[in-house]
């Protein structure tokens, strides 16, 4: 007995269609209009991340300077190469024989070639220049620890400001990193008014 109910075939699609030229159109545009909206939100988001990442690199390098200064007891130094900070820097200890650092190395080469008797290293860490046009700026073109740890020198404290390009320049976003006279470091957004300038 027949149940009236019609089988159609498991193996048949339904019928698709594609899209219309309108329509292709219309995504496009959407496509448009969002990839405008967010490419100035990424920029500004690689610009801050640029801006964090240089700061990091450079706490890390007085870091390490003023550790070695504590650990074998004689100055330690985080020097800019060739003067200029966007330059880079180098992290250099002082020989044992006369406690002084007689360093004037500005590249890769002259760090690795730094060295004490025995042929111990003194250049302890190279950094090379800074990318994109981003700037750094410091109150002097070196900052010295003492085997204490504190800063050396007639000067109570030491400034760097670390800059956005100057096509995208932001004292508020920028990034101010301040030495006490104790050795302590602090970083803070914002260089608006710091000792090494101001980032506009």
């Amino acid at each position: 007995m027949s149940s009236g109910i019609k089988r159609h075939g498991l193996g048949r699609s339904a019928k698709s269609r594609g899209f219309t030229l309108v329509e292709l159109m219309i995504t496009v545009a959407i496509a448009v209009i969002l990839a405008a909206i967010a490419l100035p939100n990424y920029r500004e988001f690689m610009a801050r991340m640029a801006v964090t990442e240089n700061t990091n690199d450079l706490i890390g390098s007085l870091n390490v300077a003023r550790a070695e200064a504590v650990k074998r007891g004689r100055p330690a130094a985080v020097i800019a190469n060739g003067g200029n900070w966007s330059n880079g820097w180098q992290v250099v200890v002082a020989k044992a024989s006369d406690a002084t650092i007689d360093y004037t190395g500005t590249t890769q080469a002259d760090c690795e070639a730094y060295l004490d008797t025995g042929d111990v290293p003194l250049c302890l860490r190279y950094q090379g220049a800074l990318s994109d046009g981003y700037r750094l700026l410091g109150t002097g073109d070196e900052v010295v620890f003492t085997s204490m740890g504190s800063l050396q020198g007639s000067g109570t404290d030491f400034d760097f400001s670390v800059c956005r390009p100057a096509n995208n320049a932001d004292p508020k976003q920028s990034r101010r990193i301040h030495i006490g006279a104790g050795g302590i470091i602090e970083s803070r957004r914002d260089t608006t008014g710091a000792p090494a300038g101001n980032c506009g």
